[in-house]
């Protein structure tokens, strides 16, 4: 009992205190705010609630910088979009009803104490096998030659970067003369096989090459690429692939900062402190002014107003989920669909092999009626279901895991999709670098891992029922245990 006990510092025992006291006393303090119509109150104790979450985080920033961004992305795609409103002394919770507003403002306080459970589950389990585990001498067998296995996988992945620029400047050319919209409606992929094929697989292979912990150097050039790849993208005016690049560039750097040998030098050193710092308001402003660059407007404001009007905007997943609940009986075609796992069973089924295997017809790839009435995803239904016709035209609404969670299974669906999510963004930092193939598939789920508050529930693990994906895991495999069996031959 002793030795578990000598596992938790002040610093755990402090935490795990906290999110008690937040998990208790926050949720009761939201229904009881509602019940007295006290409605800035119930934001108030929301805030509370994901401030002690995210000071939580700030105390053992090493081991829960993942659950601490997933906490950024939670208040800028929904709390954003109420907390703005009401310092400025605005009845925010007028839009569209008051109870839907209750519901958001509940579920969303829901999650954040479920996910600060499941981080902490993790760490409280890690720390008693610790404990009790006794000391052996491991000898890894290398059944790979790593040096081998980089070789093989960097110069793929050159191959597969340069067929994604290809495809991406297809869609450049594709845009010209035509408005943002209508890429979502009208642009479909006009490269070959030998093209698209090895652009799909370029992310993999990334993580691959990543996972094999290259030289910071190295590191840092194939990360500048991947950055600058969401920049075709960008320029068509989506902005989401270019901030999460960003994102995954930067934990990254941190993962390996905090796994780095005594002798090794820093990842985030005084240089790269001074860069972050400047990079992340300018970013930020730059993608305020960008909401009316892509629509065709002038940028009038002052750059503090435009930092809230580009928060304010990014929370209207907020209203997503207040629409979710005002039209969850009324959605078309829902009946037998799970929300939840839709980005999966779509991805599964609706790829190029799993439509041939089931013999389905494609639901395409933009707007259309057919992702409405064949596909599984919430995004396309909600969006329809509200917008009608201009959901045709490109418009859409998003989604996110806490209405799709809650269609599907109320707030039980909330809590325990939300303990999982904090379990994995537990676990990653402590398991990255254990094993070549979990470490890939690691930096595969932080790639989209902080969209889904405003994404697909499942979306960040959709690369698990890709063939692509375990086409490349296979293939390099094989490819490198040939290359050591002919350096073998050469060695006799």
């Amino acid at each position: 009992m002793k030795k578990i006990i000598s596992q938790f510092t002040k610093m755990d025992v402090i935490s795990y205190v906290l999110l008690i006291l937040a998990g208790i006393i926050g949720p009761n303090m939201i229904n009881y705010m509602r019940i007295n119509h006290e409605y800035n109150g119930m934001l108030t104790v929301l805030m509370f609630i994901w401030g002690i979450n995210l000071i939580v985080c700030i105390l053992k920033i090493r081991e829960r910088i993942i659950l601490a961004l997933f906490y950024l992305a939670i208040f800028l795609f929904l709390i954003s979009r109420i907390f703005i409103p009401s310092i400025q002394g605005k009845q925010w919770w007028l839009n569209y009803s008051v109870e839907a507003n209750c519901f958001a403002v509940y579920a969303i306080a829901v999650s954040i104490v479920a996910l600060g459970a499941g981080m902490a589950g993790v760490e409280i389990i890690n720390k008693i096998n610790n404990a009790l585990k006794r000391e052996k001498i491991k000898v890894k067998k290398q059944w790979l030659d790593k040096k081998l296995l980089v070789t093989v996988v960097r110069w793929v992945l050159i191959i597969c970067m340069i067929c994604f620029y290809i495809r991406e400047i297809d869609k450049v050319l594709f845009m010209r003369g035509k408005v943002y919209e209508d890429f979502f409606t009208l642009y479909h992929s006009r490269m070959p096989f030998f093209i698209t094929f090895p652009a799909g697989c370029m992310q993999f292979f990334l993580c691959m090459f990543l996972a094999l912990k290259p030289s910071k150097k190295e590191s840092f050039i194939w990360l500048f690429i991947y950055v600058a790849s969401a920049l075709p993208m960008l320029k068509i005016g989506v902005r989401n692939a270019f901030i999460l690049n960003c994102i995954f560039a930067f934990v990254y750097y941190f993962i390996r900062d905090n796994q780095r040998e005594k002798n090794e030098k820093k990842w985030i050193g005084k240089k790269e402190k001074l860069l972050i710092i400047c990079i992340i308001p300018a970013m930020i402003l730059f993608m305020g002014a960008y909401n009316y660059i892509r629509a065709g407007k002038g940028v009038g404001l002052s750059a503090g107003n435009l930092v809230v009007d580009f928060a304010y905007k990014q929370g209207t997943t907020y209203d997503t989920v207040l629409q979710g609940y005002t039209y969850k009986n009324n959605l078309p075609m829902s009946n037998g669909k799970n929300y939840t796992m839709g980005a999966l069973e779509d991805s599964f089924f609706y790829n190029s092999l799993g439509k041939r295997i089931f013999k389905l017809d494609d639901i395409g790839d933009g707007n259309c009626l057919r992702q409405v009435y064949n596909g599984h995803t919430f995004s396309h239904t909600i969006s329809y279901a509200v917008l009608g016709k201009d959901y045709i035209a490109g418009y859409g609404r998003g989604s996110s895991y806490i209405i799709e969670n809650y269609i599907d299974w109320n707030y039980t669906g909330i809590v325990g999709f939300s303990i999982i999510v904090g379990c994995i963004c537990a676990l990653i930092p402590k398991i990255f670098g254990n094993n070549w193939l979990i470490s890939v598939l690691c930096l595969n789920i932080v790639t989209s891992l902080f969209f889904i508050p405003r994404a697909e529930s499942t979306s960040f693990i959709t690369f698990l029922v890709s063939y692509k994906f375990w086409i490349c895991i296979i293939g390099s495999i094989i490819m490198t245990k040939i290359w050591m069996e002919i350096e073998k031959k050469k060695g006799k």
